[in-house]
C-alpha cells in the first residue's frame, strides 16, 4: 500500500492541471453576419478590417461562407448587435447591409403557428 499514495497524488495533480476548456470556450462566441447588397463584394475586406481592429474581436473570416463574415468575439465584451453595427458603419453608406444570422435554435419563435406542425392549408412542413 505504500505505492498507492504517490500514485494517487500524481493522478490528482494531473487531473487538476487539465485546463477547464469548457469555461474558456464559453467566453467566446461566433457571430455570423450575412452580407446583402450589390456593393458587398467590394466592401467585404473593408468590413473585415474594421471588425479586426476591435479588441473584443478575435477573428473575422470572409472566406468560410459565401456572402457571410464569421466573427469570433469575446462575449462579455461585445454583443452581436455591436458587431453588426461596426460592419454596417464600415460600408460608408455603400449598398451593403450586414445582418445577424440566427440558427433555428437561437432565432425567436414566430408569433403564429407554433402550436401546430401543419400550415394553414393543413399540410405538414418538412425541414
Amino acid at each position: 500500500m505504500s505505492n498507492s499514495l504517490p500514485i494517487l497524488l500524481l493522478g490528482l495533480s494531473l487531473f487538476l492541471s487539465i485546463p477547464d476548456t469548457g469555461r474558456a470556450e464559453s467566453a467566446h462566441e461566433r457571430v455570423a453576419l450575412m452580407l446583402t447588397g450589390p456593393d458587398c463584394l467590394s466592401l467585404r475586406q473593408q468590413i473585415v478590417s474594421a471588425l479586426e481592429q476591435q479588441p473584443s474581436v478575435l477573428r473575422a473570416d470572409q472566406d468560410l461562407m459565401p456572402d457571410h463574415v464569421l466573427v469570433d468575439i469575446v462575449r462579455q465584451q461585445m454583443t452581436e448587435e455591436t458587431v453588426a453595427g461596426i460592419a454596417n458603419a464600415a460600408t460608408g453608406g455603400g449598398q451593403c447591409r450586414a445582418e445577424i444570422m440566427k440558427s433555428c435554435i437561437t432565432a425567436e419563435l414566430p408569433s403564429h403557428g407554433i402550436d401546430s406542425p401543419q400550415s394553414s392549408d393543413g399540410q405538414a412542413h418538412s425541414h
